[in-house]
């Protein structure tokens, strides 16, 4: 699970408590401090209406997250990693630098054109698991090398 996965749980579990802690005190200021702090936090339509809240936000992230799958536009620390990763394993052939870049620039509009963005993930994945390259991927990089 990486860091960002972690921190997207994180959130999702803790953001429904903060929900209920700022609509629970708003509720014991608008009660003129009337019952007890816990109360207000703690009372049932504070409790319901945080988690509808949550979940509203829950579903507009996974809503979000579909949308991006589907687009032939990538985020940008996926692109950076993509470019990061091709140019240190240019690095290890001893291509020059100037060569090394516009290939990995061209390369990952390619691929973007080519793939959406959930495709390259899941081939991301099996790249990572396989050690090899697609041959979709390969053939594109080959057109950008002969450019």
């Amino acid at each position: 699970m990486t860091p960002y996965k972690i921190g997207y749980l994180v959130g999702t579990l803790i953001s429904p408590l903060l929900l209920m802690l700022i609509i629970g005190t708003i509720y014991y200021f608008i009660k003129g401090r009337s019952i007890p702090y816990w109360k207000a936090v703690f009372s049932r339509w504070v409790i319901i209406s945080s988690l509808i809240l949550a979940l509203i936000s829950f579903v507009g992230r996974f809503s979000s997250d579909m949308q991006q799958d589907a687009s032939h536009v990538y985020p940008e620390r996926d692109v950076k990693a993509f470019t990061e990763g091709c140019l240190s394993g240019a690095k290890g052939k001893k291509v020059d630098i100037k060569v090394a870049e516009k290939l990995c620039s061209c390369s990952i509009t390619e691929i973007q054109k080519a793939y959406t963005y959930g495709e390259f993930k899941k081939i991301d994945l099996e790249m990572q698991n396989s050690k090899s390259i697609p041959s979709g991927f390969r053939n594109i990089v080959t057109s950008c090398a002969q450019k």
